[in-house]
């Protein structure tokens, strides 16, 4: 387990900046996802952080130690890849006492290592079994103890659930935060799974073109999103944009591209040009005859309402804006019916100001 720092951490390729001078410390046993779409920089940031790509600027740091010159055989670093890349020619019990023959371990201590390792991942029974005899996640749980066996300071888990099915994988998330917790190592776990992440972190770190857009706990990140990247991409959202025309205790009237409209919100002045976002789950959908008094919202016409079992969601078409309302469970109200007319509210500490 170790303390794990970046600073100012930079890779470039050619013209590209793949990773721009991010910064970012982690503590001691601490679950971290890195998280964002596809070349934002997340696998190059977990390449260095394992050996395998040298930082073009900035430096590693584990226990405030600089790792820039160790060899990656050195970090004391456990890594699972998406393949899991098993050797197919060894067995499960093979494949996990790998690495610890490659560092000389003595054969009598071996055996107990591996098991140990094996029964942390539930795979001990199975230990005189091939890979291609194992399912994708037996083979994910021998790839984890293999990772684990070697007792790693830090641990880097590089899209490592996401050639399992959804079923599976969900299963996984759970077993994979287990294991985690019981063995307190320091682990960074790169995605692009928002729900992974929220599922498995103690840390998230958004990414975006190679920076580092907000870093914080999942309910932090999703609650109190930065700016519309980060509400936008971890979850849905929507977004109000304008100039403030009048505001008051909980409400603000805003005169945007389409129009003017008052909405629940606090935290600007009149004049300032100012973006809110609001979750789906926090807005409220009432027909005509609901209609809260005296409560700020936009009037407008149920555009299309999907009942799934455990959410409902509904789209209400209120001019220029399209707003998505999500609850919980069944919906206690009757169903709408499309085109008709509706209003939607929130609270106004849903409405959340971000940097944009």
């Amino acid at each position: 387990m170790a303390k794990v720092t970046l600073k100012g951490l930079t890779k470039i390729y050619g013209k590209n900046t793949v990773v721009d001078h991010i910064e970012l410390t982690v503590e001691n046993g601490t679950l971290v996802s890195i998280l964002g779409p596809s070349g934002c920089g997340k696998t190059t940031t977990l390449r260095m952080l394992a050996g395998f790509e040298a930082p073009d600027d900035g430096e590693v740091l584990f226990d405030d130690q600089p790792v820039g010159k160790v060899p990656v055989n050195k970090r004391g670093i456990g890594m699972v890849f998406q393949s899991y890349a098993l050797f197919p020619h060894m067995t499960v019990f093979q494949n996990v006492a790998y690495g610890l023959e490659q560092r000389k371990v003595p054969k009598a201590e071996i055996e107990p290592q591996v098991m140990e390792a094996l029964r942390t991942v539930h795979m001990e029974e199975f230990r005189d079994r091939k890979p291609k005899q194992l399912s994708g996640g037996q083979q994910q749980r021998v790839a984890l103890a293999r990772a684990l066996v070697i007792k790693p300071k830090v641990l880097l888990l590089d899209e490592s659930l996401s050639a399992l099915d959804k079923k599976l994988r969900v299963e996984m998330q759970t077993e994979l935060r287990r294991i985690l917790e019981e063995t307190h190592v320091t682990t960074f776990f790169v995605t692009h799974d928002q729900e992974e992440a929220m599922t498995l972190s103690d840390t998230i770190v958004v990414m975006h073109d190679g920076k580092i857009e907000q870093t914080g706990t999942p309910r932090a990140v999703y609650e109190k999103p930065v700016n519309r990247f980060v509400a936008d991409f971890l979850g849905k959202a929507n977004f109000f944009e304008g100039t403030v025309k009048a505001a008051d205790a909980d409400t603000i009237t805003l005169e945007t591209e389409d129009g003017t409209i008052t909405i629940p919100a606090r935290g600007a002045e009149v004049g300032e040009k100012v973006l809110y976002a609001v979750r789906p789950e926090k807005i409220e959908v009432f027909d005509e005859n609901e209609k809260p008094q005296g409560k700020a919202g936009l009037d407008g016409f149920a555009d299309r309402f999907v009942y799934k079992g455990n959410l409902t969601t509904c789209t209400v078409n209120c001019g220029s804006l399209n707003i998505l309302s999500e609850m919980n469970g069944g919906y206690d109200r009757k169903e709408l019916g499309r085109g008709e007319k509706v209003f939607v509210t929130w609270e106004p500490e849903a409405a959340v100001r971000l940097e944009d």
